[in-house]
């Protein structure tokens, strides 16, 4: 194997967001310390049912972006989910970012609102997902953080929310619907951050001879992305919230305490190769 050989897929395909998906392809390049990957780019359900993630030379990454998980149910369920559950049990590593953080636990609780017709009702999703990394439960979405809000499509349901790691750092990172992390009793997990009442907002462990990391939060987002995605779209009564987030997403550290963390990850995962 090559040592510094590292590849990194970013699902895109029914459900993911287009603001997660295209803000990872530029971050998991730009942000880990350990240097450029040798390729970032996207990878369908298709792909992954052809078998697209076999025959790596090296350390593949597989992200899973926010977004909503049921079509990644509907898309993977089976043969894909089981073609990514060994290929992470053969020493890779997989990402699960908000939704991708739900997909990725062995049961989620969610609850959010819809708005159709000038109505408001609430909706839930719960149930077993197949990849099953983490041995527990993802539940949100956390109104806490938001005044309240459940959520919803809207800028209403959004937060900036701080996270404390380990040493005593923190740092303020987007959230929008993602979950917080309950683990099994005498489950081995690592818990890489937790909200400011001491949920666990993001988690990693091990899988076969690969690793997983969940997150709750957006720490992937690039700031021209979110710009053009969010800020640029959005109505004057939102403009304020939206100006505040693109604010801490455009710090320079934004995201930085998970990618270390992630970075880590991949160097263990050169050394037991």
């Amino acid at each position: 194997m090559t040592n510094n050989s590292l590849t990194i897929w970013i699902y895109a395909d029914e459900g993911t967001s287009e603001l997660s998906v295209k803000s990872a392809l530029v971050t998991m390049k730009n942000k880990l310390p350990i240097g450029l990957a040798n390729s970032v780019q996207t990878i369908s359900s298709q792909d992954i049912i052809n078998n697209k993630l076999s025959g790596l030379n090296g350390i593949g990454i597989l992200v899973m972006p926010g977004g909503a998980d049921l079509p990644y149910c509907q898309k993977l369920n089976g043969l894909g989910n089981a073609i990514i559950r060994e290929f992470i049990s053969k020493g890779n590593i997989y990402i699960g970012i908000c939704a991708g953080g739900y997909y990725g636990a062995r049961d989620i609780e969610f609850i959010g609102r819809s708005y159709e017709n000038g109505n408001s009702e609430k909706y839930e999703i719960n149930g077993p997902r197949e990849l099953a990394f983490f041995s527990g439960t993802a539940i949100g979405s956390i109104a806490k953080l938001t005044n309240g809000r459940l959520y919803d499509e809207t800028a209403t349901s959004k937060a900036l929310v701080t996270l404390d790691y380990e040493n005593a750092e923190q740092d303020k990172v987007y959230y929008h619907g993602g979950a917080y992390f309950v683990g099994d009793k005498d489950v081995e997990f690592k818990v890489v951050a937790t909200y400011s009442d001491g949920k666990n907002a993001v988690v990693s462990g091990n899988f076969g001879k690969g690793k997983y990391l969940l997150s709750g939060v957006h720490f992937e987002l690039c700031a021209d992305v979110y710009e053009s995605y969010a800020v640029e779209s959005a109505n004057e009564s939102d403009m304020e919230k939206e100006q505040t987030l693109l604010s801490a997403v455009s710090h320079k550290d934004y995201g930085a305490l998970v990618y270390q963390e992630i970075s880590g990850m991949i160097e263990a995962s050169y050394k037991s190769a």
